[in-house]
């Protein structure tokens, strides 16, 4: 009987074919390819594009003492409608309304209180704004200071606590 048994897988073995190795196929990935493009025009076609738009700063729960009176310090207040922020000096008087005069103003600010106390060890700015300020006002200025004072380490931001 095991002979037997022995016959019928022989037969088995010599009645099928041997398995030839199948080529390689290419896949095609047209499909994947335009489903990719559908979605990346659906997100762009979709996603809100606003340069204007502002992100609102939370409130401060703790911060680092900063001391106003080691800093050159600028007010930033909030302009009314779509007109620019109002920029102030410590004594409270305002900057030009004009972009490149109002950069050129705050150099020479910045620079001059800078100077005044170097016995003090004055060097830092510190930028105080209202809640209202937008973010965008905030970091025109900050890119004035920083391309202006590349030595400078830090900017100082404060919002008037509520």
């Amino acid at each position: 009987m095991s002979d037997e048994l022995l016959d019928v897988e022989d037969a088995d073995d010599d009645a099928m074919p041997p398995r030839s190795k199948r080529e390689e196929e290419e896949m095609d990935i047209t499909p994947m390819i335009d489903i990719t493009f559908l979605l990346l025009i659906f997100f762009v076609v979709a996603s809100k594009m606003d340069p204007t738009q502002t992100g609102n700063i939370p409130d401060a729960d703790n911060g680092l003492a900063i001391s106003a009176k080691d800093s050159a310090v600028i007010f930033i207040e909030p302009g009314g409608g779509d007109s620019p922020a109002i920029l102030k000096r410590r004594d409270q008087s305002e900057f030009s309304k004009d972009e490149e005069a109002q950069a050129n103003e705050i150099i020479e600010y910045v620079t001059n209180e800078l100077e005044k106390s170097i016995s003090k060890n004055k060097d830092q700015v510190m930028l105080l704004g209202d809640g209202d300020v937008k973010v965008s006002e905030v970091t025109r200025v900050q890119k004035i200071l920083g391309d202006e004072f590349t030595d400078m380490e830090f900017t100082y931001i404060a919002v008037k606590e509520q």
